[in-house]
Formats: structure tokens, C-alpha cells, sequence
């Protein structure tokens, strides 16, 4: 869709060039442990951006340190806002 296409390109241009291989690792270990509770749980995870990348006020970035993992009607219920659990 339109909306996705828009959050995966401002992803990308969220993702700063400092970023070391390091920080992939840890950035790809959130999907992967995402992944594995929603399979263990039977409950639906997303990766989160705690800042997020598309904020009225701000604009968070794709770094490990701006990623948590929530359930997905947690991420639904935020929205855009800024929540950590």
C-alpha cells in the first residue's frame, strides 16, 4: 500500500550513515526475537520505534538505542506517540 511504501522510505532515510555493522546486528536481533515471541506466544509482535520516525513535532531514528518490541495492539494503541514500556 501507499502507507507502507511511505513508512519504509522514511525508514530508510532515518537510517543515519554512521551506523556500524554492529548496529545492523542489534537493529536485525529485534526482528529476529520479535519473531520468535509472537511464535512462542501466539501473540502478534512489532518492532517499535520509541521516538517515532514519522512525529509530528520530532522524527526519531532507525538505530538500535530507538527500538523496543511491544505486542501488536500496544504499537496500535500508541500510535505515533512517544511510549515506552
Amino acid at each position: 500500500t501507499a502507507l507502507l511504501a511511505k513508512y519504509r522510505c522514511s525508514k530508510i532515510q532515518r537510517t543515519p550513515p554512521w551506523l556500524t555493522k554492529e548496529h545492523y546486528k542489534q537493529i536485525q536481533q529485534f526482528y529476529i526475537e520479535s519473531k520468535k515471541l509472537t511464535i512462542s506466544t501466539g501473540i502478534l509482535h512489532h518492532v517499535d520505534h520509541i521516538e517515532p520516525l514519522q512525529g509530528k513535532d520530532r522524527c526519531g531514528l532507525h538505530v538500535p538505542w530507538n527500538l523496543q518490541i511491544l505486542t501488536a495492539s500496544e504499537n496500535s494503541s500508541k500510535s505515533n506517540k512517544t511510549k515506552t514500556i
